[in-house]
């Protein structure tokens, strides 16, 4: 079973999150799996919100997570092929469950729909899910410095907040926003515009600052931090760069469709990236 569930972990990640699929791409084959365990785990939490109707249900699914990381210390596996394949990165890595757990605390937060309350609370949101997934990312590729997991975190969070503006139509058919209340309230009606999927005056300056944001965090990050090796944790760095010269052109209308048009050559982009250390 364990190659049969090594490649339905594979399929899950590149059918839904393809972008990351690439960076598996461009990193060392004996990390490959490793990393498509990590971010299959982090897939499954992160869809458990689109996949129920009531909260208490995706509790209930966090739990589920919860009991078999504490089963799989007990030395008792699931059933369950992204689980296993956890598990067995968990040993090779010797990680313990606490990054595991953690992950697993902050997406809670994704079963109330209220929005951030300000940019301090959607910052820590975003480097508790994607940012912490970069810093597991950068030690499954065998760099454990400090320097280059906060590297990792900054790149991490700057991509999740770039996911959250890139998600708003999706979101906001079911009326929901995970923009900061408070920009929200200084932008009088934006939240209603948002939901109509209307990209206002005020919604676009909330989105250009959120997206100035993203800028900074990249901007912060020294390549110096990171191996070469450990390339593909912050590879990311690459494509959001594109996905923020994207939202610029379209005057950080969020809604407009060609935020989401597949990258060009975004496997190229990455290949040529590692190669030359230029991120």
């Amino acid at each position: 079973m364990t190659a049969d569930e090594a490649q339905y972990c594979a399929e899950q990640v590149r059918r839904f999150d393809p972008e990351r699929w690439l960076t598996i791409l461009v990193a060392p084959a004996t990390a490959q799996r490793d990393l498509t365990a990590l971010y299959a785990f982090n897939l499954e939490i992160a869809r458990v919100r689109e996949s129920i109707r009531e909260p208490h249900m995706g509790l209930i699914r966090l739990q589920w997570w919860r009991d078999a990381l504490t089963e799989a210390r007990a030395g008792r596996a699931r059933q369950h092929p992204v689980a296993n394949e956890l598990v067995r990165t968990m040993r090779r890595l010797d990680l313990d469950d606490a990054p595991m757990l953690a992950l697993i605390e902050a997406r809670d937060a994704d079963l109330n729909d209220t929005p951030c309350a300000d940019l301090s609370a959607l910052l820590g949101y975003a480097s508790a899910t994607s940012g912490a997934v970069a810093v597991l990312a950068v030690i499954a590729l065998g760099d454990r410095g400090v320097a280059a997991s906060n590297a990792a975190r900054r790149v991490g969070t700057a991509w999740a907040l770039l996911g959250i503006l890139r998600a708003a139509p999706f979101l906001a058919a079911s009326r929901r926003c995970l923009l900061p209340l408070d920009m929200l309230a200084e932008a009088d009606g934006a939240l209603e515009s948002w939901f109509a999927g209307e990209a206002t005056p005020a919604g676009r300056r909330v989105v250009g600052e959120i997206a100035a944001t993203a800028r900074d965090l990249l901007d912060s990050v020294d390549r110096a931090d990171v191996s070469r090796g450990g390339f593909s944790a912050v590879a990311c760095a690459v494509l959001a760069k594109v996905h923020l010269r994207r939202l610029q052109a379209i005057d950080h209308d969020v809604f407009d469709a060609r935020l989401q048009a597949p990258m060009p050559s975004a496997a190229l982009r990455l290949t040529l990236a590692r190669l030359l250390n230029r991120w």
